[in-house]
């Protein structure tokens, strides 16, 4: 069986520095805070990612 794990973390990733740089942009935030909110917010999207694919194959992998 194929692994989606690349997907999760792409999928994550994408999602995650997209939300930070609402936030950034919403809160007006300087360069330097505006980098350090997308960077971790891509990296919580990644680890979210990563979880939900591990539950989604885990959830296949059981029919």
């Amino acid at each position: 069986m194929r692994s989606y794990r690349h997907v999760g973390i792409a999928l994550g990733f994408l999602g995650g520095t997209t939300l930070g740089s609402g936030i950034s942009f919403l809160f007006r935030l300087e360069p330097v805070q505006l980098m350090l909110c997308v960077t971790l917010c891509g990296l919580g999207g990644i680890l979210a990612g990563l979880l939900v694919f591990s539950a989604w194959q885990s959830r296949f992998q059981e029919r």
